[in-house]
């Protein structure tokens, strides 16, 4: 009996790898650097975690979660209560409508859709920061964020393939 216990709990925390993961990234952007400026021009790390989960297995980021990171997000980083979690619930759903075209296809494509996705994001992000400020926010920083957002992907992605190899792959 406690070892079908203990193979239970194992899968659990196996499969609350991807949540975790995430929500650690959530707290490494909003980690406080010496940087000038760099709030404001910080990568979305969160979108690369819900964009290769929601590719590799959308099972593990339940809508759920990805809402409760996206206002962890804003609360940490000032930005409108539910801004995010909005944005990153939109792009599951997208990547639930994508899965096929994506899964399987080699890096550079899963790239090429990560960067889209991440265009689409920024836009959406100075949309909704303007609307809330009632201001045209100057687009310049959140342009460098999604150069910055595009280009700190292939090592997240490596990151992600790791827990999935390490944690899933033995739990499956």
């Amino acid at each position: 009996m406690t070892g079908d216990l203990l193979h239970k709990l194992d899968l659990a925390a196996r499969h609350a790898a991807p949540g975790a993961v995430t929500l650690i990234l959530v707290l490494v952007g909003v980690t406080p650097t010496q940087l000038p400026y760099y709030s404001a021009i910080a990568p979305l790390l969160p979108l690369a975690s819900v964009y290769y989960w929601g590719v590799h297995r959308p099972d593990l980021m339940p809508m759920w979660l990805i809402f409760l990171v996206g206002l962890l997000h804003d609360a940490l980083t000032d930005s409108p209560i539910g801004l995010h979690a909005a944005i990153l619930l939109l792009c599951q759903w997208v990547l639930l409508r994508q899965r096929r075209f994506l899964a399987g296809r080699p890096f550079a494509v899963l790239w090429l859709g990560y960067a889209v996705l991440a265009a689409a994001v920024t836009l959406v992000e100075w949309i909704g920061v303007s609307l809330y400020d009632v201001a045209v926010v100057p687009p310049r920083p959140l342009l460098i964020r999604l150069v910055l957002t595009i280009a700190i992907f292939p090592p997240l992605a490596w990151l992600f393939i790791q827990v999935h190899r390490g944690f899933l792959r033995a739990a499956d």
